[in-house]
């Protein structure tokens, strides 16, 4: 009795976790994907429809207009996050060595955005870059300036999103460059030195080769995070001005919830399921995660 006691007690203390990820993650997958070969009027089924979604999302140039935008923005905020990040690291690794307890602050003040709420941080901009009643044009009148309104010029609004996007994840960035560079060993460091390599050859020649995988990693994570980014766009410039920062999360939110087209946006959630797949498993390569 004691040892079948024992060989049910792991999956029975596993089985609540389990069933409460299965509900929000695998059924509503599985209905996604039954929703995407489905002819849906206002959440009623009308029958099968096979691939007639899928080609319909992949023959619409709106979708494609929007994964150029969203490929763009991905990349440049995860590029930015990663090299601010890295700059980050490298000073608090510095002071930290000193004894500073600037360290500390700085560490700090670099994971605000990443802890907080996003729909709070991106209130928060739209709030400060407001063309009438914000900050930054408050302070741009006390200059004798006139006013500015970064989310009517399409540049201007590309470059402000995909900036707060990248500011929001550089904490990230920091502290995973900064848990490689703590991780190197002394001796291979105090070798160059004593060969004479200046600080820029040290960090180019050998820390930056030595901390490649937490680097790596926090590139894929990044890109994942910036692709799947709806909140930000949604709530500073809902896509504007016309298709500026129309990304794909957001194409198939309001395909879904704002058209009520289901079948078209589960197929859309298919494909961008497709892709981040593919960064999952360049992730688990990345890590050397073996089953």
């Amino acid at each position: 009795m004691t040892l079948m006691k024992r060989k049910f007690e792991g999956p029975l203390l596993v089985a609540p976790a389990a069933l409460i990820i299965i509900m929000i993650m695998v059924v509503p997958l599985f209905y996604t994907l039954h929703s995407s070969v489905s002819s849906i009027d206002y959440l009623q089924f009308k029958g099968f429809v096979g691939l007639d979604n899928y080609r319909r999302v992949l023959t619409d140039p709106v979708v494609w207009s929007s994964f150029r935008v969203t490929l763009i923005m991905t990349a440049a905020a995860a590029f930015l996050s990663l090299v601010t990040g890295t700059v980050l690291a490298v000073w608090v690794d510095k002071l930290d060595k000193r004894k500073s307890r600037l360290a500390y602050v700085v560490e700090i003040v670099g994971l605000i955005p990443w802890v907080t709420s996003m729909v709070v941080a991106a209130l928060l901009w739209k709030w400060v870059l407001d063309g009438d009643m914000g900050l930054y044009n408050y302070f741009r009148n006390c200059i004798g300036l006139d006013n500015t309104y970064v989310f009517l010029g399409k540049q201007s609004a590309i470059l402000t999103t995909l900036l707060i996007i990248a500011w929001r994840t550089v904490g990230y960035s920091m502290v995973m460059i900064l848990a490689g560079l703590k991780g190197l060993p002394d001796d291979v460091i105090e070798a160059a030195q004593a060969d004479g390599a200046g600080a820029g050859c040290i960090f180019f020649r050998i820390k930056l080769p030595m901390i490649k995988t937490p680097a790596l990693i926090s590139s894929v994570v990044l890109i994942m995070s910036n692709f799947n980014n709806l909140t930000i766009p949604l709530v500073m410039t809902g896509g504007g001005p016309g298709t500026a920062t129309n990304v794909i999360s957001l194409v198939m939110y309001k395909t879904g919830f704002l058209y009520f087209q289901f079948g078209p946006a589960s197929a859309l959630s298919m494909l961008m399921f497709a892709v981040n797949f593919a960064f999952v498993a360049l992730y688990v390569k990345a890590v050397g995660y073996k089953l």
